[in-house]
């Protein structure tokens, strides 16, 4: 059966996991590295400058236009994802 957790990689390659990893024996895995485009760190960094105590959701608006994955019709887009799942 395959488990899904979220880790982090440091500088030195050691990884870190975000949540509890159930270890009854050894496991072997596949590493899947998430590598974010240009858009997307753009995307990252305008979200980083904004603090929690701002509150102002308006400086997210079009963050994700020249996103590759979300740059057509929401309602594309949601339908496109609910057919992956069938």
């Amino acid at each position: 059966m395959l488990h899904t957790i979220e880790v982090e990689i440091d500088a030195e390659g050691i990884i870190h996991p975000m949540q509890a990893m159930p270890l009854e024996a050894e496991r072997r895995a596949l590493l899947t590295l998430v590598i974010p485009d240009d858009a997307a760190m753009k995307a990252m960094k305008a979200m980083k400058a904004t603090t929690a105590a701002d509150g102002d959701w308006r400086k997210f608006v079009g963050a994700l236009s020249e996103s590759p994955n979300f740059n057509s019709d929401g309602v594309v887009i949601q339908q496109k994802l609910r057919d992956e799942w069938q």
